[in-house]
């Protein structure tokens, strides 16, 4: 078990300013490192392939300046509290504290007005009652990982562990260290990744990845920490060997992009600007698709052709929902010009596949590294115990605030599978 607070500031040279998707400038969905190349095109392209680079030099411990590397932690839900801009009083609530009718919680009557999903209310509650202890001047996100009732104690491998499971993954501590004590000496236990900065409403506030929670104190019956790692610098490095596989990867997937026309990448927009936002939507769902099936479509041509019936499906779906015939014929129509038009690019699309995948394969093998970086032991329970995992992955924030994740996708979705929990 290696149970590690890093101190010294972490470094590294970000050499790109990564894309993240959200909704009025709040933290709501984050991209994976790859989709970069289907959000930005040829551009997104060589962004990915930088952000390996920069990933890389990172590891070898030859980096020089500041960057900020988070650790995805498997909580939830997501909760956002504070001090709300307008009015000055702490409030806690979900993502819905953003919407255009705002649902936030400055009492329990508002929790049990606003919100109606099972158990959600009691954490919620519990959120605001410990929260609030804190010294708050800021409004931050985190994700729920435990209230005292759903701590446990387990025997793992014949070891006594403190364990809580807020989601798919099992964090598990030495029941007689002292972040097991600290645990179970607490109400109530969140972890911080995103700070909104700005105003003078929540809705004009804007999302600030790698939130350092250290500025709201610590108050009792609170177990809080931040999911920013503090320092790589001599303790997760590549050995040489590991350094020249993961750089003949990298390298891989660059002298690739640098052998195709970056017109080869052009009908990802044309293909948005005739179809519209579900082509980008479909393409991505027929990625997720494949992961959700166990195994990633490694055949560039099949993943090309096998799209065509996916658009089909998709749009006879659309055509289902509808009844006026004037309609039926313009969805009928814009389905034929799909097919078409994606037929006529598969060569590009088995190409920009084809680059998809090398950037996967670099990104795994600097992600089983960043697996070493341990705050808490991580399992998934199954049918046979306990089953050692590594964490949920990591996100890379640029000097710009943008993030991506750095995940295992396959990975991360036969656990939740395995567990019978939606997959992303």
């Amino acid at each position: 078990m290696r149970v590690q607070e890093f101190t010294k500031p972490l470094v590294t040279r970000l050499l790109t300013e990564s894309a993240v998707v959200e909704a009025e400038g709040k933290n709501t969905h984050l991209e994976h490192l790859e989709d970069n190349i289907f959000n930005k095109g040829y551009e997104g392209a060589k962004e990915a392939i930088n952000y390996l680079y920069s990933l890389h030099e990172m590891l070898e411990g030859s980096t020089n300046s500041p960057v900020s590397m988070t650790t995805k932690w498997d909580g939830a839900p997501a909760i956002v509290a504070g001090k709300d801009p307008e009015t000055g009083k702490f409030f806690v609530g979900t993502k819905g504290v953003f919407a255009r009718k705002p649902k936030i919680n400055f009492t329990e009557k508002d929790i049990e007005a606003n919100h109606e999903a099972e158990g959600l209310q009691d954490k919620l509650k519990l959120a605001l009652m410990f929260l609030k202890k804190l010294k708050w001047n800021t409004v931050a996100q985190g994700d729920f990982l435990f209230a005292k009732n759903t701590l446990r104690m387990d025997e793992i491998e014949g070891e006594n562990y403190l364990t809580f499971t807020p989601n798919t993954l099992t964090y598990a501590v030495p029941s007689q260290s002292k972040l097991a004590s600290d645990i179970a000496n607490s109400s109530f236990g969140i972890v911080w990744h995103t700070e909104y900065v700005g105003g003078p409403t929540l809705a004009d506030t804007t999302a600030k990845f790698g939130f350092d929670s250290s500025v709201l104190g610590q108050a009792q019956g609170v177990w809080h920490r931040d999911a920013i790692i503090k320092d790589l610098s001599g303790t997760v490095t590549f050995t040489a060997e590991e350094s020249a596989e993961i750089m003949q990867s990298i390298s891989i997937a660059n002298n690739y992009l640098k052998s195709v026309d970056g017109e080869t990448f052009d009908w990802l927009q044309k293909g948005t600007d005739l179809i519209g936002k579900n082509f980008l939507q479909q393409l991505k769902a027929h990625v997720n698709n494949s992961i959700r099936a166990g195994a990633m479509e490694q055949d560039p041509t099949k993943f090309a052709k096998d799209f065509i019936q996916k658009y089909i499906d998709f749009m006879q779906k659309e055509i289902d929902k509808v009844k006026t015939q004037k309609t039926i014929d313009a969805k009928t129509d814009l389905m034929v010009k799909g097919v078409a038009f994606i037929r006529q690019h598969i060569p590009s699309i088995v190409s920009v596949y084809d680059l998809y995948l090398k950037v996967i394969e670099a990104k795994v093998k600097i992600v089983r590294k960043l697996e070493q970086i341990r705050v808490m032991d991580t399992f998934v329970q199954t049918d046979k115990g306990f089953e050692v995992t590594g964490e949920e992955g990591f996100v890379a924030v640029d000097r710009m605030g943008n993030a991506l994740k750095i995940v295992d996708r396959l990975e991360f979705s036969r656990l939740n599978f395995d567990t019978g929990k939606p997959t992303s």
